[in-house]
């Protein structure tokens, strides 16, 4: 009964740190916008929240009451690798984080190179600006197949609650943060890019110039695109006009919440191919 609280308390607290973080990159967006937001902004976010909240639930929520929960099993029992290395949490957030995102930058890869992922993930991609209501702007059919990422890991590394829990709360503010309008100052935004997926760094991931669609793969850190060989830069000024989104489904119609939960039927058929190239 006591786990059980601690692991709602847990929950609880990611999901209040997750309106905060909206919030505060909202009026960052609204005070200091890197990008001078078109035409049919409410029509945008209309769109995107509502097909968010589904994602979000399965993202934010099943996702976080999952790792949550099997992080306090195997802490009880002091099973997998940390119970056995004793490095404390700080070392296991750091290990847990790595370790998620090398198979999240693999997997994001193959959502790109192969056709019937990239129908899926294209969803994401389709939108023609990038703003907070894009964090979680996903067909549910992909947070579905990324669900399974953080727990066997949490499970194998035998991971605390209080790291997991910091995971979580990271991977909030990196998702939210990453995929904001928001404006860094040139020199600023050029030291955190090699360690913080900074908006700048994720937006190039978001042009619609496959060279760079096919890059800057990190969801929440950009290590493994500076490893890998896969980060790519565009000049500072540049982001205030490059063109977002895709080549295809960029009217506004195709932005519409039913037409989004279709749109994977919509993708060209050599969609994700071409993307790989």
């Amino acid at each position: 009964m006591e786990s059980d609280i601690v692991v709602s308390s847990s929950a609880t607290a990611v999901y209040t740190f997750t309106f905060a973080v909206f919030g505060v990159c909202m009026l960052w967006e609204m005070f200091a916008p890197r990008r001078t937001e078109t035409a049919g902004v409410a029509w945008r976010w209309g769109n995107n929240f509502s097909i968010g909240l589904v994602s979000w639930y399965l993202t934010a929520v099943a996702n976080t009451l999952l790792v949550l929960w099997v992080a306090d099993w195997t802490d009880q029992r002091e099973i997998g690798l940390m119970p056995v290395l004793g490095w404390g949490p700080v070392a296991e957030f750091l290990i847990l984080l790595a370790s998620t995102q090398l198979l999240s930058y693999w997997l994001h890869v193959a959502f790109h190179r192969i056709p019937a992922l990239w129908r899926i993930h294209a969803v994401h991609h389709s939108d023609t600006a990038v703003d907070v209501s894009t964090s979680y702007r996903h067909h549910p059919l992909e947070p579905l197949l990324m669900l399974p990422i953080a727990a066997p890991l949490v499970f194998l590394l035998g991971v605390s609650l209080e790291a997991v829990a910091a995971y979580r709360l990271f991977a909030v503010l990196a998702n939210v943060l990453s995929h904001s309008n928001a404006r860094v100052p040139e020199g600023l935004e050029r030291r955190l890019r090699w360690l913080l997926l900074t908006p700048d760094f994720h937006r190039v991931h978001h042009s619609s110039d496959r060279r760079y669609t096919n890059s800057n793969y990190g969801s929440l850190v950009p290590w493994f695109d500076y490893i890998f060989g896969t980060a790519r830069h565009r000049p500072y000024s540049e982001h205030e006009t490059m063109e977002l989104g895709l080549e295809y489904l960029r009217q506004p119609r195709d932005s519409r919440f039913d037409h989004l939960l279709t749109q994977p039927l919509s993708v060209p058929t050599a969609g994700g191919q071409e993307q790989s190239q």
